[in-house]
This record gives C-alpha cells, sequence and structure tokens, in this order.
C-alpha cells in the first residue's frame, strides 16, 4: 500500500461566508423568479377567466395568500434587496474593492434587513 495521505471529506470543511454568500444569492434569485412567474399566472388567471368556477379558484389563491401576505412581502423585499446588493458586490470584487468577504457578508445582510424593515415600516404605517 501507499502511504499517501487520503483526501479529507468535504464536510469536515468549514463553509466560508463567501460561499453562503454565493447559495444565499442563487436562492434568492429562484424565489424572485418563481415569485414573477406566480404573479405572471396570476394576471393571466385574472385576465382570461370567464366563468364563475375561474373566478372561485382565483378567490381561493387570492384568499390563501392574504393570510400571508405580510410574511411574503417581507421575504420577497429582502430577497429583493439581498440578491441586488450581492450582485453590486460582485461588481465591485470585479473593480477590487471590499475584498474582505466576511465583512462584506455581514455588511450586506444588515443593510438588506435594514432597507427592508424601513420600507414595511412606510408601507404599514
Amino acid at each position: 500500500m501507499y502511504n499517501r495521505p487520503m483526501s479529507p471529506h468535504i464536510t469536515i470543511y468549514a463553509s466560508q461566508s463567501s460561499s453562503l454568500a454565493s447559495i444565499w444569492h442563487r436562492i434568492s434569485g429562484i424565489f424572485l423568479a418563481l415569485l414573477v412567474v406566480l404573479s405572471f399566472i396570476c394576471m393571466q388567471l385574472l385576465i382570461h377567466t370567464n366563468s364563475s368556477k375561474g373566478l372561485l379558484i382565483f378567490e381561493l389563491i387570492y384568499n390563501f395568500l392574504l393570510l400571508f401576505y405580510n410574511i411574503t412581502y417581507l421575504v420577497f423585499l429582502f430577497c429583493l434587496f439581498y440578491h441586488t446588493f450581492t450582485g453590486l458586490k460582485h461588481v465591485l470584487w470585479d473593480l477590487g474593492f471590499f475584498l474582505n468577504s466576511r465583512f462584506s457578508f455581514i455588511f450586506l445582510l444588515v443593510i438588506s434587513f435594514c432597507i427592508c424593515l424601513i420600507i414595511l415600516l412606510l408601507i404599514f404605517t
């Protein structure tokens, strides 16, 4: 047998903040895309519904979403701002600014959450 060190398994590595930021950037992009597609489907249902059964289905969907409106709105705003600021961070990284990834990850989370709360306070008060 050869006396070479074995490659460690991937689970022993600590997750880096840049990889977490990248994963959350992708998840927020998927969520935003799904939300846009869902809103277009709901608009098409509303526009092309001529029967009372279609209106009833749309009303059921609307009432179900109305229960979770505040939570959905908060998640949507947070994803929108986080995705936008993470994209801006990548542009700034390409230009050579703010290369300390730990600071930028925490800064993006805090700034996204603060802007999201400010907008929610402005809308719902």
